[in-house]
């Protein structure tokens, strides 16, 4: 019943969508203005029947609707109610109807309530969303169902991914989406001047929607960060995989839009570089659905491989070369009323800021394409990795951060050499206060202390525009500094609200240059009680034990720290094993926050025979600023986006002012506080003691083994007979007394092939020392698993798990995966995924000892 209501809900909330794009079309055509008002009707009621759609699905999930089989595969009966609200956009189907409803609910805010400035524009604006609308209402409808159903219906769902159970991945898509669909609106005003040819009114009107779609994908991109850094264990919080990338250039085009239209607003320049940027901004929100949506790329942020890349980049070519080529048409409309006079001016910094930007994005999404590129043209695929990245656009972003310091000090060109030389000793002052104090705080590197100078020059430069402003405030009126400060955001929320934004990036630069540039990072072996030292840090190993619960099986360690002989915090890193996913195995890492670094530890592996287990122990300097300037930057957005206060006409308007600002404030403090939670409200890592649920791993009985369990640490490793590949057989219960890696693996997985060549050369340093490798891949892939043996030039035994029996009896859910089996014959560390050389060189020094 809910599946075929959501489909019928879907296919006539499509029929109205397009039916509202005509009606809005034929008034224009007819100057009929009850067209027009039917076509506002038809997209209210878009937005209430893929509301009702969303709301359905909803349903569908929290009562375990299972026979839908979006609903199966990302939800069970276990599941709490606040992630099945979440997993309605936790799959490729739910998230295009998320976005159908949202696009629909922009184009009806638009109608809604116009502006005297936008209306002539509104017609036109109104067919184009809708189009938008109608285009994913049918892409969902038709291609990327929902409310598919199942033939059979399963006793249980699979459940939700457990990557996607953290707070911030749970704000993050909506967020995201939210900015994708806002940039629909300034598109969509764009075209409607160039038809109109009203090309000087449109940027004034579109602005506070590309203001709240840029604040939105702000917050999407620091809650991504903050998911990375938390859950995937890697130590990091932006790693440029192409999925991130994806979502940080419509920002930078947007943030570029922004500058450009206030300088056409104020000069009436900057015209063209207003319709690329809106143009762009809109194109590259499809290039990123198109890229994570058809498989183009690879990602453990995307999604699996679909049919949609061709409708995607369909749309693309349309609405790239369809409104360059409208613009072509309105050359003469599009030029600018005065040129830049020079570089050293405010017009002059703005053009430069908007080639940076510009550049900055090109070189995101040469990157992000190249390895798909050079695949296709030259049959050999370049990866651009963070390396890569790091070098091409750092350059970029420290040039961008300097014209924050130097923009401010200029005006018109007549005047900026004098501002220079008179106004910029607070700048100079802040670069020298900046670089002292990191140099004294042990950060010494000549190129980051360039850096850091920039940072400073940046900093004190915004400083001083906050403190001019309060002292020209203080000269005109009898006001304390508090007082008239916060007058300065109340009379220009734009302009101060700005300077609050670039504050928050300059506090994210300090951030990325001391992460970036003063990476620690070590892998250590402890036994219970064993210390090591890593940096001005000494860890203790205190305890290890093992919870199985309904989903997973829990492993965590107990880690002391001492910093200079005083005893910090206990840090409890922990790695969750889900039965239900396939290769899912999450490394959630302990974390220690602080004002100078962040002290981070992954529980990379143990032992079971002596509770040792194999610690990757990270230091991230100055990480703190990152997350606080995040913080800081959403502040200064929510505060440009609310209308300054103006005249006030009447006791009545006054009120309403009052309410809405005290409305606006309780909203904006909200989205802070849920970013803030999101990001740290999960007590990552954590110490609290273990429950009385949980035992220590060394003494956990070996529970019987069956299909659905994969063999733990502490067990014995299930007996076997392999056929090898040379026709020769291998038993394991012949090998006691050594140490035995076995390796599942398989031709066709990428993983697979990337752990090879650690595995050949640790077995051709071990292979002396009673230490035996041996791979074991499927009957089916014989000659695939002979050619890459090959290909590698594997030596150590390879055979085939005939009728999948092995496979079974180590429980294995995926490839790769490897067991590490003592002497005794107890499997003694267990890897899920690739395994590092380095890791496995420690497990065997331990295990030999």
């Amino acid at each position: 019943m809910l599946a075929d209501t959501g489909v019928i809900l879907t296919g006539v909330a499509l029929a109205v969508s397009l039916y509202a794009a005509f009606a809005a079309f034929w008034s224009i055509y007819r100057s009929d203005h009850r067209w027009a008002e039917s076509g506002r009707r038809g997209a209210y009621a878009a937005v209430v029947l893929l509301g009702a759609a969303v709301l359905t699905l909803l349903a569908a999930f929290m009562s375990d609707q299972f026979q839908i089989e979006y609903v199966a595969l990302h939800s069970n009966r276990a599941l709490p109610a606040y992630l099945k609200v979440s997993s309605v956009w936790a799959g490729q189907e739910g998230s295009l109807l998320l976005w159908a409803f949202l696009q629909s609910l922009f184009a009806a805010m638009v109608v809604a309530r116009p502006s005297e400035r936008s209306r002539p524009l509104i017609p036109w604006a109104m067919v184009f969303l809708n189009l938008i609308t109608a285009f994913f209402v049918a892409v969902t409808l038709f291609l990327s169902n929902p409310f598919v159903q199942l033939a059979m219906v399963p006793a249980d769902g699979q459940g939700l991914n457990p990557l996607l159970r953290h707070p911030g991945m749970i704000f993050h898509p909506p967020a995201m989406y939210l900015g994708y669909v806002g940039l629909a609106v300034p598109f969509a005003f764009a075209l409607a001047a160039l038809i109109t040819r009203r090309v000087d009114d449109w940027t004034a009107v579109a602005r506070r929607w590309t203001l709240a779609a840029w604040l939105f994908l702000g917050l999407g991109l620091l809650l991504g960060m903050r998911w990375a850094y938390d859950v995937l264990g890697w130590g990091g919080y932006w790693g440029w995989d192409p999925v991130e990338n994806a979502g940080l250039m419509p920002w930078l085009t947007a943030t570029a839009l922004l500058h450009s239209t206030v300088m056409q607003d104020q000069r009436g320049n900057f015209r063209v570089w207003n319709i690329v940027m809106v143009v762009l901004s809109f194109v590259l929100v499809l290039f990123g659905t198109f890229t994570t949506r058809s498989g183009l790329i690879q990602s453990v942020h995307a999604f699996p491989r679909s049919n949609l890349g061709p409708y995607f980049l369909a749309a693309i070519g349309l609405t790239l070369f369809g409104p360059l080529a409208l613009a072509l048409t309105r050359r003469s409309e599009l030029a600018a009323t005065r040129s830049v006079d020079r570089f050293l001016s405010r017009d002059g910094t703005f053009l430069i800021t908007m080639i940076l930007l510009s550049t900055i994005t090109l070189s995101v999404f040469v990157g992000s394409v190249l390895p798909t590129l050079t695949e296709a043209l030259v049959d050999q695929r370049f990866e651009a990795g963070p390396e890569w990245f790091d070098r091409v656009t750092g350059p970029q972003w420290a040039a961008l951060v300097f014209l924050m310091g130097v923009c401010p000090l200029l005006g018109n060109a007549a005047a900026a050499l004098k501002r220079l030389q008179t106004q910029s000793w607070p700048a100079v002052l802040g670069a020298v206060i900046v670089v002292g104090t990191t140099a004294l705080a042990g950060f010494t590197d000549p190129i980051s202390l360039v850096a850091f100078a920039i940072i400073g020059l940046a900093g004190a430069t915004t400083l001083t525009e906050y403190v001019r402003g309060v002292v020209n405030r203080l000269n005109r009126q009898n006001e304390n500094p508090l007082r008239a400060l916060w007058s300065l955001f109340d009379l220009n929320r734009r302009k101060y609200g700005g300077y609050l934004v670039h504050t928050g990036v300059i506090l994210m630069a300090l951030g990325i240059v001391g992460t970036r540039m003063y990476p620690v990072e070590d892998e250590v072996v402890l036994s219970v009680g064993q210390s090591v030292e890593v940096g001005n840090y000494t860890l203790v190993h205190e305890d290890l034990w093992q919870t199985s619960g309904t989903e997973s099986i829990t492993t965590a360690a107990s880690v002391a720290v001492y910093q200079n002989g005083a005893y910090v915090a206990t840090l409890q890193p922990r790695t969750d094993q889900y039965l239900a996913f396939v290769d899912q195995t999450m490394a959630t890492p302990a974390l220690r926050p602080g004002v100078k670094e962040d002290l981070y530890l992954i529980l990379a592996g143990w032992s079971t025979a002596d509770e040792r287990v194999t610690l990757k122990v990270l230091i991230n300097s100055l990480a703190s600023f990152l997350w606080l300037g995040g913080l800081v930057f959403l502040s200064g957005g929510t505060v440009a986006l609310w209308p300054s206060a103006g005249a006030v006409r009447s006791p009545a308007e006054a009120r309403r002012r009052a309410t809405v600002t005290t409305v606006g404030l309780a909203a904006g403090l909200l989205l802070l506080l849920l970013a803030v939670w999101a990001m740290w409200g999960t007590g990552l890592g954590t110490a609290a003691p273990p429950s009385t649920s949980t035992q220590p791993i060394a003494t956990t009985a070996a529970p019987e083994l069956n299909e659905e369990d994969r063999v733990q640490p502490g067990q014995p490793a299930p007996r076997f007979t392999l056929p090898l590949l040379d026709g020769s057989t291998l038993a394991l219960q012949d090998l006691q007394g050594q140490i035995v890696v076995v390796n599942f693996w398989a031709p066709w997985c990428a993983p697979c092939e990337d752990e090879l060549p650690d595995l050949q050369a640790v077995w051709s340093a071990y292979q002396e020392r009673d230490v035996t490798f041996v791979g074991i891949g499927f009957e089916d892939d014989r000659v695939d698993l002979e050619a890459m043996v090959a290909d590698f030039g594997l030596t150590y035994p390879q055979g085939l798990d005939v009728g999948d029996l092995i496979w079974t009896a180590f429980g294995i859910t995926g490839v790769p995966e490897t067991f590490v089996i003592d002497q005794q014959g107890n499997v003694a560390f267990v890897h899920v995924g690739p395994v590092l050389g380095a890791e496995l060189t420690a497990e065997l020094d331990m295990l030999l000892e």
